[in-house]
């Protein structure tokens, strides 16, 4: 077994999920496993034991903060390096550090001078003997190009034989039910709501008939939400501590407020179907726990999206508006009722 590997994973909980496994698949191969996170994800990987040093670099550091940040790692030694996430702070620390196996994810983009950065990055690779895996951006996605990045990861397999097919990993968040709640429906509620059409008027009767159409408790959740179609929403709203389960168990319909993260994880992770408009980390943890989830997006969001999906069978999509109009939220719900009802 090898002493010591470095991921670099600066980006968001979604970014780290889709590649949560692969990390814990190679991470299996080195005596120690050490990560570079964002402020964004560091709660989530610190709760994985298998890291034996999480460091985390706060995207808000002034410049100064930055370079001492940059020579913490000059000249430190690894036996191997993996840069998924194409940071810059994480190619200069990918390359400033010592290892005899590095690997990184590039990403291809469109446009002229980009394909001459693209070019130009390949050759410094090659010549400083650094293997690479080329991943297309959003841009080139929406062009038409096919992507699947969690597939992309699980390449690596051809320099670490023991990843599997799986896509996530998680320790330390098992499934409680400290609610003890079941047959329940979870929606959880951020700034993508905020451009649905008609929702500052009509949501909350939208989700009343929702109650009565689906004859299912609906739990929703949400985190420091001032967005005046929340601020509406006449439903009972608590913030969250164990003296209110009682509460939390009592009412057909109720609004959850600034959950901690394991007591989220657990309500994802015991209901009937989630809900939401792509809130990363609340899709891929539900998809995990092979829950049904329904995410409500844009069309020309579904080509980038379906990007980051393994489970096409549980994950189902509803527009919120095509390339013409958008639509209102009466016609969003009605659709995700008829998903309720079908599938039961």
């Amino acid at each position: 077994m090898k002493d010591k590997i470095l991921f670099f994973s600066i980006d968001r909980l979604g970014d780290y999920l889709i590649r949560s496994n692969v990390i814990k698949k190679i991470s299996e191969n080195y005596k120690n496993s050490e990560i570079v996170v964002s402020d964004t994800n560091s709660k989530l990987i610190s709760s994985q034991n298998f890291f034996s040093k999480i460091i985390e670099f706060d995207k808000k550091n002034k410049n100064k903060n930055k370079i001492k940040f940059i020579l913490t790692f000059f000249r430190k030694q690894y036996d191997s390096a993996i840069c998924f996430d194409g940071k810059n702070i994480s190619n200069i620390i990918f390359f400033i550090i010592k290892a005899n196996f590095k690997h990184t994810f590039i990403y291809k983009k469109k446009g002229i001078l980009n394909k001459i950065k693209f070019f130009l990055f390949v050759k410094i690779l090659n010549i400083f003997n650094i293997s690479y895996t080329i991943l297309y951006s959003r841009d080139l996605i929406e062009k038409d190009y096919f992507e699947n990045y969690p597939s992309k990861y699980k390449l690596l397999k051809k320099y670490y034989q023991n990843i599997t097919e799986d896509t996530y990993y998680l320790e330390n968040f098992e499934k409680t039910n400290k609610l003890e709640l079941n047959n329940y429906i979870l929606i959880h509620l951020d700034e993508k709501f905020c451009d649905i059409e008609g929702i500052e008027k009509s949501f909350n009767n939208v989700l009343i008939n929702l109650l009565k159409n689906t004859d299912k408790k609906i739990i929703i959740t949400t985190y420091k939400n001032n967005f005046q179609y929340y601020k509406n929403l006449s439903i009972n709203k608590i913030k969250y501590n164990n003296s209110q389960n009682l509460i939390i168990k009592n009412e057909k319909i109720i609004i959850i407020e600034d959950l901690p993260l394991k007591e989220f994880y657990d309500l994802i992770n015991n209901s009937l179907i989630n809900i939401s408009c792509h809130a990363g980390f609340f899709v891929h943890i539900s998809l995990y726990n092979k829950k049904r989830t329904i995410d409500i997006i844009n069309e020309y969001e579904e080509k980038w999206l379906n990007t980051w999906i393994t489970d096409t069978d549980r994950y189902k999509i509803v527009h919120k508006s095509n390339t013409k109009e958008k639509y209102s939220i009466e016609e969003i719900f009605k659709k995700i009722t008829t998903q309720i009802n079908e599938s039961q």
